[in-house]
């Protein structure tokens, strides 16, 4: 079982629905795995390599699709490599699921791996046996993201034509692969991330506009790798087809303006350090962003293996089995204020339970993505799933149909140990009685320590992936 601590969240409350939100949040965290999809991915058949099937084929990578660049079209034949023709094979990468990707192409290539490394969040267990791995610091980077993007850059620049570079990446690598540009210090990225992701609440996109300019590594593999066929196997944060973010940079703004504008929008241009202004406006173009020649070419491919849509098909299927009507409401429910998403997602609920509209109870709304909590000046602990569940509980006081549960996928919700949170009608009643103060608790920022007192908290360790997060909202039919 993924949830750890399922026992203790079925001890009290409304324990059936408990019950069926739990099995919906367990069902799409298993599935969400993508280590059977790599190993799908390659095998080695009577002296070739082969990479991509039809079920996952060749793809544009996210940034040409983004860019509506050229190049990378959808392929269903598969690369085939001669072995005998094969100088070397290297494994780099890094993010939250990038080990166990990893692992797949360990089992896969076996003795025929010369060389690899991946950086992985600390708190992972490190099962690579050929390729090296670093555990890093995430959300912030550390020095050990510092160390182990070294040597995945030592590696990079070992690659020659002839040799073929698999880079496995996923979420999560902004920090874990985290080596500062030149001019640039690791105490200054860390303070760039704090400033932008946790006191402003600014959207992934919109932080990694500014954060992946400022670091050699992220995203830059097309640099590093020179007449070698590089590889990419990805495990992307977004779903397919679906625009996820509306501040995307124009094509005709330079990265670095943009960079800029975003810094002065959120109003932390003066406060992020004196390093960072002057590298911004030195715009350096060695170290921007890749040029589209880099980014695609007959010896560069991508592989996308999996994504948040496998994790809400696989929560559906669970709801269905349970016999319970679902609805995807949103694949991608990103770059809101946790604490509005939940009001606004408690009155629906509310709306089922009383009017049975837009849905006829029983049934359970489901949602992707991945929220915003904008911290400023308060020191509470908590994440963007915990608050979520906490915003919701005043809203569904008393009720004896509504549950709502918010775990992230990649086990750590925010700076916190746990994945997320449940919680029910009686949440409220139970919280007035151990003396917490729920609006005072989201005033500061501090879900995860009032949650976490009264029993609420899901703990399921860390989970190698990242696919962002899954929220369930259940309501139960009325009794008859």
């Amino acid at each position: 079982m993924i949830i750890k601590n399922r026992d203790r969240l079925l001890s009290h409350g409304n324990v059936a629905g408990r019950r069926i939100v739990l099995d919906i949040l367990e069902a799409g965290m298993a599935a969400a795995d993508p280590y059977q999809n790599t190993r799908d991915l390659i095998r080695v058949e009577d002296g070739k390599l082969i990479v991509g099937n039809e079920r996952i084929p060749r793809t544009e990578s996210p940034q040409i699709a983004s860019l509506g660049l050229p190049g990378g079209a959808t392929s269903a034949e598969p690369l085939v490599f001669d072995l005998a023709k094969v100088r070397n094979i290297y494994v780099v990468g890094g993010g939250k699921a990038a080990q166990r990707m990893a692992k797949a192409m360990e089992d896969a290539l076996g003795d025929l791996i010369t060389e690899g490394h991946i950086n992985a969040k600390k708190g992972d267990q490190v099962y690579l046996e050929r390729i090296g791995v670093t555990l890093a610091g995430h959300p912030l980077p550390d020095e050990d993201s510092v160390a182990g993007a070294r040597r995945i850059l030592e590696i990079e620049r070992k690659a020659r034509e002839g040799d073929i570079v698999f880079v496995s990446t996923s979420g999560g690598g902004s920090a874990l692969m985290a080596l500062p540009a030149p001019g640039i210090t690791l105490e200054d990225l860390q303070e760039v991330y704090r400033i932008l992701y946790f006191q402003c609440g600014a959207p992934m996109p919109v932080a990694n506009a500014v954060r992946n300019l400022l670091t050699i590594l992220r995203l830059k593999h097309g640099r590093h790798v020179r007449g070698a066929t590089l590889i990419q196997v990805s495990t992307p944060e977004e779903p397919p087809k679906v625009r996820t973010h509306l501040s995307q940079r124009p094509d005709a703004v330079d990265p670095y303006e943009h960079a800029i504008a975003i810094l002065h929008r959120y109003g932390c241009w003066e406060t992020v350090p004196e390093s960072v202004r002057a590298y911004l406006l030195r715009a350096d173009p060695q170290y921007g962003p890749l040029r589209p020649d880099e980014w695609c070419g007959p010896n560069k491919h991508y592989f996308r293996v999996m994504g948040p849509e496998v994790m809400l098909d696989a929560a559906l299927a669970k709801a269905a089995a349970l016999g319970v009507s679902a609805t995807v409401l949103a694949s991608s429910l990103n770059d809101v204020e946790s604490q509005a998403a939940g009001e606004v997602l408690a009155h629906i609920a509310q709306e089922i339970e009383t009017l049975d509209r837009p849905l006829p109870a029983p049934c359970a709304l489901i949602c992707g993505g991945e929220l915003v909590v904008a911290t400023g000046d308060e020191t509470g602990i908590g994440g963007r799933n915990q608050e979520f569940t906490l915003s919701t509980v005043k809203r569904i006081a008393g009720s004896t149909r509504i549950v709502v549960g918010s775990a992230d996928s990649d086990g750590s919700d925010g700076p916190t140990d746990v994945a997320g949170a449940i919680v029910d009608g009686y949440t409220a009643e139970r919280a007035a009685a151990l003396g917490i103060d729920i609006d005072e608790a989201l005033r500061r920022h501090d879900s995860h320590t009032a949650l976490h007192t009264l029993g609420e908290t899901i703990d399921t360790g860390i989970l190698t992936t990242n696919v962002r997060d899954l929220r369930v909202i259940y309501v139960a039919g009325a009794e008859r």
